[in-house]
């Protein structure tokens, strides 16, 4: 059995339509895109001398937090709202490791405190999430992610978003990009 996945082509931008053998597995291609897109921001803020402070929205099972801590951040705050997703996440991590490195937050992202006293003791300099569902806008992404810039991360701090429209993502990224800049 084969097969069809969507590609966009680097070089004209376009969409183009490859065919794949039955033991494909696009999941893993697409996480080891995305590890090294987090692996490029984790490089970058380094090299301006920085530490590597990773918000991670949406967190879910953590995935994405162990991934920019192996990539080197120093850091990493993973929000999850769904109390039994958090709950998992604190056992994945907890069993991976890295449990000095990720602090599994069981909050809306707009309820997560910055401050010596909060949630979050300084603004992060990494943005990586995964919020958007079938449905596009129905995780609340787009105000999930100005409040994000508004008050979790630095100003010119870099972004990793995970999408699973990839069509619409193209759409959303020039959208948002000329609705208010720098978004990421």
């Amino acid at each position: 059995m084969k097969v069809f996945c969507g590609r966009a082509n680097p070089t004209t931008g376009s969409m183009e339509w490859l065919e794949e053998d039955e033991y494909y597995d696009y999941h893993q291609e697409i996480n080891t895109k995305y590890y090294e897109g987090i692996r490029a921001a984790v490089r970058r803020v380094k090299d301006r001398g920085q530490k590597a402070l990773v918000v991670d929205i949406g967190t879910g099972t953590g995935l994405l937090s162990m991934m920019a801590v192996t990539a080197g951040a120093d850091f990493c705050y993973a929000i999850e709202v769904f109390k039994p997703m958090a709950d998992a996440a604190v056992k994945i991590v907890e069993e991976n490791g890295f449990s000095d490195k990720i602090k599994v937050i069981n909050k809306h992202s707009t309820e997560v405190t910055v401050g010596p006293d909060g949630d979050m003791p300084c603004r992060a300099n990494i943005l990586v999430t995964e919020l958007f569902d079938t449905e596009l806008i129905g995780e609340g992404a787009l105000p999930s992610y100005e409040h994000a810039h508004r008050h979790l991360v630095q100003v010119g701090a870099l972004g990793l978003a995970k999408v699973c429209c990839y069509i619409l993502s193209w759409c959303i990224h020039s959208a948002l990009l000329r609705w208010r800049k720098p978004l990421f």
